[in-house]
Parts: structure tokens; sequence; C-alpha cells
């Protein structure tokens, strides 16, 4: 078989992947990005969102999470669409490898002995059908502070740059969105001057 054989094999294999990233792709783009980009608040309310939804959302507190961002952002006057989006960071897929990454780093910071990442799978797979503040208080009990020393501390770390990041970023689309109105206003007034020049 020649080199030209074997093109159209691969260009269906490129097509299958492309097709499998952007069906995997699809639902972080719906829950996640999506409603930051359309969000429409101050920049400050934006960031501020984005902020406290991430750290939320790196504690172990899945399945509650979304009530604790809308409470806190009522409470702090932040946007609640981009926290709520922000959760989305924890979602079925991935908050088993990111708890066990947190357990581990907490074991390193305290100086303690735990469990293997088999026994913590086998542990978590048995949270399936319960309710999500059984699955928290189970885990406080069973990997104790570990888990949750180990989550603060990357949820501050990845949390508190956040915020002025996030301010730059919609400060700077808030800005391009003036200009774009203010040119749009711009020209009908052009067109009324001209039309009334001799």
């Amino acid at each position: 078989m020649d080199g030209n054989d074997a093109k159209p094999s691969e260009s269906a294999d490129e097509s299958a992947h492309g097709g499998l990233l952007r069906r995997l792709f699809r639902p972080v783009f719906r829950k996640l990005i999506e409603p930051i980009l359309r969000a429409n608040d101050s920049p400050k309310a934006l960031a501020m969102g984005a902020a406290m939804g991430l750290w939320v959302s790196l504690t172990p507190t899945v399945g509650i999470q979304m009530t604790i961002v809308v409470i806190l952002g009522t409470l702090i006057k932040a946007n609640r669409i981009v926290a709520v989006a922000m959760t989305w960071i924890s979602n079925p897929i991935t908050f088993v490898p990111m708890y066990y990454g947190y357990y581990k780093l907490g074991l390193l910071l305290m100086g303690v002995e735990g469990i293997n990442h088999e026994e913590f799978n086998r542990i978590w797979s048995l949270a399936g059908g319960r309710s999500s503040w059984d699955v928290i208080v189970d885990a406080f009990r069973v990997f104790g502070e570990p888990l949750w020393v180990g989550s603060l501390v990357v949820a501050t770390v990845f949390a508190l740059p956040t915020y002025p990041l996030c301010l730059r970023f919609f400060e700077k689309r808030a800005a391009r969105r003036r200009a774009r109105l203010e040119g749009k206003l711009a020209e009908p007034a052009a067109e009324l001057t001209e039309g009334t020049t001799p």
C-alpha cells in the first residue's frame, strides 16, 4: 500500500478526533465560557464573581457549590452568573483527581501518612447516589484535615490572582464596548452635520 492509500484513513482519524474534541469542549463552552462572555455587570462585580466562584469550585463542596456561590455572591455583591459558571471547573469528571491532589498536598503539608490512590477512588465511588451533604460529611470524616488543608491552599493560590487578571480583562472589554457604542453614535451625528453644511 502506497502513501496515497493511507491519506483517506488518516483524514478520517483526524476528523474523528476533531469531532470528539468538539463534543468534549461543547459543554465546557456552554456551561463555563459562554455565561462569562455574555455576563453584563460592572468589571469589579464580574471579576469578584470569577475569583469567588473559582475559590469555591476548588474546595471539596461538590454538590452544593452553586448554592454557596449564590449566597456569597449576594452578600459580597459579586456577579452570581459568573460565579456559578466557575463552579463547573469542579465536575463529575474532574473532582476525584482534583480531590486526590488536595489530599496528597494536605498529607505533605501536615507530615502525615494516608491512603493510596486506588483506595481513595474506591471510597469516592461508594458516594454515588447519596446526598451531597452526606458525601461532604463523609469526605471530612474519612479524609479529614488533609483534604481540606490541601484544597484551601490550592483554592487560595489560584483565586487570589484571578481577581486582578479578570478585572483587567473585563475593564478592557467594557472599554471596547464603550468605544464601539461611541463610534455608532458618532456616525449619525456626522451624517447630520454633513447634511446641514451649506
